[in-house]
């Protein structure tokens, strides 16, 4: 039987200390006390999340694109949030910033590749369950936009602890 060196024994357990860290990010951190979806508030958003998105008859697992948003507090709406989105596609990355808000548990977001144009309009449900911020929804070409990845895409958000 051979034994591993102190070395390898040591990447192992930072290999899975990292793998559990990472797992436990993804599914985001409870608040106290747990709101209702509707007792949510645009403060509650501030912070980095990770998203997927995915074909609308598809599965998370399936997704076209992954990345990340960040959000703080909106200069001009005390109600909102914005931020940046960054996040990878088949052959490129895209860079757009956000503005939203979320209302009675209902998320809307706004995404401008341009920073002038809406390019993208998102909009989702907080989750019940286990008080920690999940948001599911779709997202679509903002009107007047052709739709780069699909006329409608699936999104699931989760907030980084």
């Amino acid at each position: 039987m051979r034994r591993m060196s102190h070395g390898k024994v040591l990447l192992v357990m930072a290999g899975t200390v990292l793998a559990a860290t990472a797992h436990a990010q993804l599914q985001g951190e409870p608040l106290a006390p747990c709101p209702a979806p509707a007792e949510v508030r645009a403060s509650d958003l501030y912070g980095l999340w990770h998203f997927s998105l995915w074909p609308d008859h598809g599965q998370e697992a399936d997704a076209v694109s992954r990345g990340a948003m960040l959000f703080e507090a909106h200069p001009d709406y005390p109600d909102g949030v914005r931020g940046e989105l960054r996040r990878s596609r088949p052959h490129d990355e895209v860079r757009a910033q956000v503005s939203g808000d979320v209302t009675g548990g209902e998320f809307n977001l706004d995404e401008s590749d341009d920073g002038v144009s809406m390019s993208a309009v998102w909009t989702g449900a907080l989750s019940p369950t286990d008080c920690r911020l999940d948001i599911s929804g779709s997202r679509r070409a903002a009107e007047g936009q052709r739709p780069s990845e699909g006329s409608e895409l699936r999104f699931r958000l989760r907030k980084v602890p």
